[in-house]
């Protein structure tokens, strides 16, 4: 029976929410705290160790808890000078929607509880 690895980044507001439908669906799951990305915010890293037989089943239970959030993006690296031209112009910053997760998949060579 071959393994994987689940490695499972999502915003910081899904990952309780995920973490407990992993628990219930008794998956041992490891939250690490994490800064990255497009909008360099900080993220919630989740592994997982599992059977290959329960990848579906991990990936839509991520899919189910995760959700896409929607962030405003601030063109000028000075957000003070970009806020003060914002307001001078009545314009809003460009918003984005972010994905629900980005997830990786990956062999395990070995897997043991100690």
């Amino acid at each position: 029976m071959g393994m994987k690895l689940v490695v499972a980044i999502v915003q910081n507001d899904d990952a309780d929410e995920l973490i407990d439908a992993l628990t219930s669906s008794d998956y041992r799951a490891t939250r690490l705290a994490s800064t990255g990305g497009f909008l360099r915010q900080g993220n919630t890293t989740i592994i997982v160790g599992i059977p290959e037989e329960s990848v579906n089943q991990v990936l839509n239970i991520v899919a189910g808890h995760a959700h896409p959030h929607h962030q405003n993006v601030v063109p000028n690296p000075f957000p003070t000078l970009t806020s003060v031209t914002l307001q001078a112009a009545n314009e809003e910053p460009p918003e984005v929607q972010t994905a629900k997760a980005t997830v990786f998949v990956l062999d395990l060579e070995r897997y043991e509880r100690i």
